[in-house]
């Protein structure tokens, strides 16, 4: 049976859902402006972490200071925005190669020092650049107060020529080269079809908005052919793919046309602001300015974060990718093979820095404020972090590291502490913790079943018998410390439940005796007690109990042929000297 739902649930499946979630989440009821725009927020801090995945991840190098070459993107594109007009997307190409460039200039001369020696060098160049722009240098900085009014992202209306037939090309080209290994049937016929299902819709039905359709499409069929191929689809499979995708979007265009246009100008109307035309290049286009409202944002930096991940994607297989891998694991044996290590390491500074410069554009146009403490060295904490948190080299671990230090923290800034003894609130955290502790061993799941019982008693009783609810909180210390106990005990004694048994009664006697007076006390510091004070703190105690429960991160690295960094794998083993 579970083989048999192997073979039907692909990969790939998962990964497609999880795209057509993220597309979908602006529409959810329960996301409003602010949680739209903490969603932007987040999807930046996914393409930092990405950036610094590609050095500390990919390449083995500790860099501390990525908040300046993000600061160097944001600084470039409001500075040209501001005093050149420059419509602010247009500064990308610039900014990336400014703070690229810095990465070149600023690593070269270090990249003999290793570990600690060349994380210090990046933590005093990331001081630097803040220093820097603090006291406005070259005068072009703003101090202390920074830049204000750096532009809005500008965009051509997307369903007047040329645009549809430059987007088309585009497309077209990328498909082309993607496919260029799958056979002239995937590779030709799929232009063909891609290119029909593109403009037959809106010019048969004459609905020239359509054509934004026709783009989503094209590019969800370019996205779909390369995570289908990323998972070893044939081109069988993949054509059938693009035919469905193709066919669905075209008898959707054709069934509901008149409502679409309708929804589509109304959206245009609500989140857009038409410009006169302009010529760029001798065409004339017709600029489309974001306004404040987070949801286009959020499909903006969502486009971003998908081209960065299929680049990184392409990276990581690719020979630069491998020799990232080797230098990382051994240094030495990959200059006895013959590796340019430096050459390898200065390539992923400035790839890693250069993506970092436009996660700093996307930064200036969203907030269009830039300030120095937007960079400071704890940016660059949060930064690897996310890394480290999710797992050194993994693509979905950036997304969970983004998920924690950054989703959580400020989805918890509002909330008050007294939710971890309301209701059933303090049963279902405690269902997770000793659910945890039942998988991590399952391997004598019937002591561990006794032990959680036990454990689940102590916990309980208190509370229910004083009618104190705030007790639960100090009963979730309790479980944490027998969780990381039990296992110390198991191993210098044959039988432990005794000891466990004999830890649990005490524990809810001394409870049940001091918990009357105790309790109220303890509701009062909870209810006093704000998240966001101590969310430094906090966050650098989930670190420390991470690194000691999963050092290699959340969700590992794995590549071909490779589940774990070996290094990691050596410090994680328990034989390990």
């Amino acid at each position: 049976m579970n083989q048999s739902l192997t073979r039907l649930v692909r990969p790939w499946m998962w990964q497609l859902l999880l795209v057509l979630l993220v597309l979908a989440l602006p529409a959810m009821p329960f996301m409003d402006r602010s949680r739209t725009s903490l969603a932007v927020l987040a999807g930046i801090y996914v393409m930092l972490g990405l950036s610094l995945n590609l050095i500390v991840g990919y390449a083995g190098l500790f860099q501390l200071g990525h908040a300046a070459f993000f600061g160097l993107g944001a600084y470039t594109a409001a500075i040209l925005s501001i005093e050149r007009n420059i419509t602010i997307l247009a500064t990308i190409p610039i900014a990336a190669l400014v703070a690229g460039g810095a990465a070149i200039l600023i690593s070269k001369p270090i990249l003999h020092l290793r570990g600690d020696y060349l994380c210090i060098v990046t933590i005093a160049f990331g001081e630097i650049f803040r220093i820097g722009v603090t006291n406005n240098a070259f005068g072009i900085t703003g101090g202390a107060n920074g830049l204000f009014g750096a532009g809005r992202p500008e965009l051509p209306l997307p369903w007047l020529e040329p645009v549809p037939a430059l987007v088309l090309a585009l497309v077209l080209a990328l498909h082309v080269f993607l496919a260029r290994k799958s056979g002239y049937l995937l590779r030709w016929g799929g232009a063909v079809v891609i290119a029909a299902g593109y403009y037959l819709p809106p010019l048969a039905l004459d609905h020239k908005p359509l054509f934004l359709i026709s783009i989503v499409m094209a590019v969800g069929v370019v996205v779909l052919g390369a995570v289908l191929r990323d998972h070893k689809v044939s081109a069988r499979g993949q054509m059938l793919a693009l035919v469905a995708v193709v066919i669905v979007c075209g008898l959707i265009m054709a069934a509901g046309a008149d409502s679409l246009v309708t929804e589509i100008e109304g959206n245009l109307d609500k989140y857009f602001r038409v410009e006169d035309p302009v010529k760029v290049l001798g065409v004339e286009l017709t600029p489309v300015v974001f306004k404040r409202d987070a949801r286009p944002y959020y499909y903006l930096v969502l486009a971003f974060i998908l081209v960065t991940v299929i680049g990184m994607r392409r990276l990581q297989y690719s020979r630069l990718g491998r020799a990232w891998l080797y230098v990382r694991e051994d240094q030495l044996a990959a200059e006895a093979m013959g590796i340019d290590t430096t050459q390898v390491k200065l390539a992923a500074f400035a790839i890693g820095s250069a993506a970092a410069g436009v996660a700093g554009v996307l930064y200036a146009s969203r907030f269009t404020v830039v300030a120095p403490e937007s960079f400071n060295f704890l940016q660059s904490v949060i930064m690897f972090c996310i890394v480290v948190l999710g797992g050194s080299g993994s693509i979905p671990g950036i997304l969970v590291g983004t998920l924690g230090m950054v989703v959580l923290p400020e989805l918890l800034r509002d909330v008050g502490p007294t939710f971890l003894y309301k209701g059933i609130n303090p049963v279902v955290i405690l269902a997770v913790l000793l659910g945890g502790y039942l998988y991590g061993a399952r391997h004598r799941l019937s002591g561990a079943t006794v032990e959680s019982g036990a454990i689940a008693g102590a916990f309980v009783l208190p509370p229910l018998l004083l009618g104190e609810p705030a007790l639960s909180v100090i009963g979730m210390l309790m479980v944490l410390v027998a969780i990381i106990a039990i296992p110390l005990v198991r191993r210098r004694l044959d039988n432990a439940l005794p000891w466990v048994a004999g830890a649990m009664a005490l524990y809810a006697v001394v409870m049940l005796v001091i918990g009357k007076g105790l309790g109220p006390a303890v509701e009062r510091e909870i209810s006093a007690f704000r998240i966001m004070d101590w969310r430094d703190g906090l966050m650098g105690v989930a670190m420390v109990v991470m690194m000691v429960l999963r050092p290699a991160g959340i969700i590992p690295e794995r590549r071909r042929g490779i589940v774990v960094s070996a290094v990691a794998e050596a410090n994680a083993s328990p034989q390990a000297t």
